[in-house]
């Protein structure tokens, strides 16, 4: 497998879950690149994924290629529609040599555990984790812990949405 691409189908998880599945294949196996999949409204869920890992997790990957395309697809009723696609490989930065014991102890802790950012729940950007923070909730894990009730008021939006941003928070983790 050593040299070879893997794909990360992106769909309608948290940027979390890719995030996850994007450490494990670069981990236990002498991956050197993955790339991310994916289209329409994922297009933005691959981004945030590709980022976070980046940023937060394994400081040592590279963007390689980011090919972006459109897809025609079928349509149940009749007739087509144009679907934008996006690509975007990672690529694992080669390290200066290192006696070998030294290396293992590189990597293994090349990863660390960090709680994700309020920002990695899909459909909270950078205005609603601020206006989230002015509330209380500075976390993940605050949200976790919050009333759905209570912080849709201070919020001003639906209690429906919120739980559903308590309820990703909470699959978040637990991962």
């Amino acid at each position: 497998m050593s040299g070879k691409s893997n794909v990360v189908y992106i769909g309608r998880k948290p940027p979390m879950s890719y995030v996850m599945a994007v450490i494990t294949s670069f981990t236990g196996s002498n991956t050197k690149e993955v790339t991310l999949k994916a289209r329409g409204q994922s297009i933005t869920t691959a981004v945030d994924a590709a980022e976070i890992t980046r940023r937060r997790f394994m400081k040592e990957l590279n963007l390689g290629e980011i090919t972006i395309g459109t897809e025609e697809i079928q349509q149940e009723e009749g007739g087509t529609r144009n679907v934008s696609t996006i690509e975007i490989t990672l690529t694992r930065v080669p390290t200066a040599k290192k006696e070998v014991g030294e290396e293992s102890e590189k990597t293994e802790s090349a990863i660390p555990i960090q709680p994700p950012e309020l920002t990695s729940i899909e459909g909270i950007g950078a205005s609603k984790a601020e206006k989230m923070k002015s509330c209380g909730v500075n976390s993940v894990q605050d949200l976790a812990n919050f009333d759905p009730k209570e912080l849709a008021e201070k919020l001003q939006i639906s209690e429906k949405r919120v739980s559903k941003w308590i309820d990703e928070a909470r699959k978040a983790l637990k991962q």
